[in-house]
């Protein structure tokens, strides 16, 4: 079976890269399918995680970046001109692939390929999460336009992979065909767990508003105030104006690929994301025995069971936030109860579990045969 991923540049160290490669690199291992990654601003970049020798990666080259080194007008036109680029080479390679099922994700070239996939299965995978449009309230009126008319070409797709029951219930709302696969995580590859005994908490993921870095800050405020032997480590990019905000006791590091050297030298993990579909982090740093607290949100509410092997905190609640991470701080036998808890929780993102349903949904194209 030959199967097509369109993704526009695997550059970053980020999440959903992760998540695509590796299971780009499980497809073609374990069940034997054919994988192509068709990507179309990679350039020179090197892939970003290890990519199977198996899969077959194709860089369309149309850089459609470079339209920002011109204003107006000119920008526009540049713009329209790669866009037409994509969908000569995109058309071109399907042609001679020939796929059985192409798979992109809802930021992806969705109207190109709606008019290119003739009967070819389009499945959509997403990572944003239904309630991802414009929840910060910052997008111009055009940035929205541009959304929305982007997911009315979700009507045309096959099937809306969410990654959560909850956040599949939102998008069944204005689409039928909606099926839930979580992530399928990378698991802790490093043998060892953590103690718990370090004191450090730890922090994965951009520096940014989405990802609640002022309400950080605040908890972390309040927190080296009882506790100023412990220290906050944040891995991510931010920017200056984002940087300027950390307060003491806080450690600021580029993204890292042995994340999972980090997870062990650590005691907790702290997730404060407005909105988190998904939370790949999360199951991450589980797997290495870490208690993980979390302001609600879908990704973090399917994954942590509240009071088990983490906690559950209520929206933007900065000082039940805090509170709760003094407990754990002063607690060490409760952070090892936890972190063994979790690591039981983070293998029902295994491989084992989640891959079977990957095959169950392109066999089912397979064999015409899909009830959804």
């Amino acid at each position: 079976m030959k199967i097509v991923y369109l993704y526009e540049s695997f550059v970053f160290l980020g999440g959903v890269e992760r998540i695509l490669i590796d299971k780009m690199n499980l497809l073609s291992h374990e069940a034997d399918y054919t994988i192509y990654a068709l990507t179309y601003n990679q350039g020179n970049h090197p892939v970003s995680y290890e990519l199977d020798s198996r899969v077959c990666h194709i860089d369309l080259a149309v850089n459609s970046h470079l339209r920002y080194r011109y204003r107006g007008l000119k920008k526009l036109w540049d713009g329209l001109k790669r866009q037409y680029l994509l969908y000569q080479r995109l058309k071109e390679q399907l042609a001679a692939i020939a796929p059985d099922v192409i798979v992109t994700t809802t930021s992806g070239n969705l109207a190109i390929l709606n008019n290119l996939k003739g009967r070819i299965p389009l499945v959509v995978e997403s990572h944003e999460g239904y309630d991802h449009i414009d929840a910060l309230g910052l997008m111009t009126w055009y940035q929205r336009m541009k959304v929305y008319i982007r997911y009315r070409q979700l009507h045309h797709c096959d099937v809306i992979v969410s990654l959560t029951e909850n956040d599949a219930k939102k998008w069944r709302k204005r689409y039928s065909r909606v099926v839930v696969i979580p992530n399928l995580v990378h698991l802790n590859p490093t043998g060892r767990l953590s103690d718990v005994s370090q004191k450090r908490v730890i922090f994965v993921g951009r520096l940014n508003d989405q990802k609640g870095f002022p309400e950080l800050m605040a908890v972390w405020r309040i927190t080296h105030l009882r506790h100023p032997d412990w220290s906050l480590n944040l891995y991510g990019k931010g920017d200056n104006n984002q940087l300027d905000e950390i307060t003491n006791g806080v450690n600021a590091y580029p993204p890292v690929s042995d994340v999972f050297v980090k997870f062990c030298e650590s005691s907790i993990l702290v997730v404060t994301s407005l909105w988190e579909p998904f939370g790949l982090v999360i199951p991450e740093a589980m797997s290495c025995g870490l208690p993980v607290i979390s302001f609600e949100a879908d990704g973090p509410n399917s994954i942590i069971s509240d009071g088990e092997d983490g906690y559950i905190i209520r929206n933007r609640d900065i000082e039940t936030f805090a509170n709760r991470l003094c407990q754990l701080i002063e607690n060490k036998e409760q952070r090892q109860e936890m972190g063994r808890k979790a690591v039981a929780s983070s293998q029902s993102f295994s491989a084992e579990h989640i891959l079977p349903l990957w095959k169950q949904l392109f066999e089912s194209y397979k064999n015409s045969n899909l009830n959804i």
